[in-house]
């Protein structure tokens, strides 16, 4: 593992992917692992989930922070499977403690009817892209929607 992260094997864990052979095994934290950090918890108590993966500057600083401390090779963008719900018509809340709650649920045809399609994820959902960007940039950045 890096510390300082200015590693020569910056692709390593693509060119692990790709079934390259590499020197070492790459190393990545799933964003979970940043509970524990506390400017991650500090994020946590000041703004909501959503707010926190659907703010680019405040995804980015989330998603980054695991690779500065320790500078690992890869990093899981903070974001949520549930992402592009409200783009296409469901909308949901985090409850602290239990987890996701749809606010109106999809229970029969004509509720899922109401669900619109994402045709333009850009214009739908505008804020992954510069996440998505900025990651990018700073890093091999694995993306993994998780729940």
């Amino acid at each position: 593992m890096n510390s300082n992260n200015n590693n020569d094997d910056h692709d390593i864990l693509v060119r692990a992917l790709k079934g390259e052979q590499v020197d070492r095994t790459p190393v990545w934290l799933m964003r979970q692992a940043g509970r524990y950090m506390a400017d991650f918890r500090k994020y946590s108590e000041k703004y909501p989930f959503r707010m926190r993966s659907e703010t680019p500057d405040i995804a980015i600083e989330l998603s980054l922070q695991p690779w500065r401390t320790f500078g690992v090779d890869g990093v899981i963008m903070f974001s949520d499977i549930l992402t592009p719900l409200p783009a296409m018509g469901v909308d949901f809340t985090i409850i602290e403690g239990k987890g996701p709650k749809i606010l109106d649920p999809i229970r029969d045809y004509q509720s899922a009817e109401r669900v619109k399609p994402l045709h333009d994820v850009a214009s739908q959902v505008p804020f992954l892209s510069p996440i998505l960007k900025v990651s990018w940039e700073h890093l091999c950045l694995l993306l993994f929607l998780y729940a």
